[in-house]
């Protein structure tokens, strides 16, 4: 199993890894910082060399039980030494955009009685759905986009926490999350990793996030649209 650097540091641009397996654009590697796509959160991209070739890291994903790095070009042989590097515009933005969407959601969590459903996280435009939520007019936006933003403006710390199973379910459950989330998690995950943003929300999550609220800037609220009954999905940038 490839190690995942990013579960305790989300700040690490770059490493060194073994290739463990390739295949015809992709190499598997003993351990990496590179954020592999899902948890609704895009892929980090970025670049691997082996000191005489360089090539770009495309994609990152999880097939076959592997965490597979899709490359621009031919995959290096199996044992090579191998030093990666985030490209940290990109990452840096998601860990923005992430973090940003669960104060939206917790927001919208505590003032409007609502759950998330679904979420991207990529750069320039995220996106997440709700339910129940049939509409969400100017007003709404205005209030909630106000409400988010006081929040962000607070300085707050965002810390990641590694808890057993049963203490995170209380934890989180005490912290009023979503405990459909918590069904969700097979039994064979006995630690959780738990993000904590203040006072304010705490979640069970695998993505990268920022230390603290002030690192996020402001949120701006655009459009929204009808996904299904009852289902709502809003869009948001970040402004500085």
């Amino acid at each position: 199993m490839t190690e995942l650097l990013h579960m305790n540091d989300n700040y690490l641009r770059e490493f060194d890894a073994i290739v463990e397996s390739a295949g015809k654009d992709y190499v598997v590697l003993n351990r990496t910082a590179f954020y592999p796509e899902g948890g609704g959160q895009s892929s980090d991209h970025g670049t691997l060399t082996n000191g005489s070739r360089t090539v770009k890291v495309l994609d990152v994903r999880k097939e076959e039980r592997e965490i597979r790095h899709k490359l621009d070009g031919p995959p290096f042989k199996i044992g090579s030494k191998i030093h990666g590097e985030i490209d940290w515009t990109r990452r840096y933005e998601c860990m923005r955009f992430h973090t940003c969407q669960h104060i939206l959601s917790r927001y919208l969590q505590l003032k409007y009685n609502v759950e998330t459903v679904g979420n991207m996280i990529k750069p320039e435009e995220s996106r997440a759905d709700y339910s129940p939520l049939e509409a969400f007019d100017d007003e709404m936006k205005r209030k909630v986009e106000v409400g988010v933003n006081e929040i962000l403006n607070q300085n707050i710390d965002v810390k990641i926490q590694f808890m057993p199973r049963s203490v995170a379910i209380v934890f989180l459950q005490e912290r009023g999350y979503q405990t459909r989330y918590l069904e969700m998690v097979p039994n064979s995950v006995q630690e959780f990793r738990v993000l904590i943003i203040g006072d304010f929300d705490a979640a069970s999550c695998a993505g990268t996030h920022v230390r603290n609220t002030r690192e996020i800037g402001h949120i701006q609220i655009g459009k929204s649209k009808n996904v299904g009954a009852g289902k709502r999905r809003i869009y948001f940038k970040l402004i500085d």
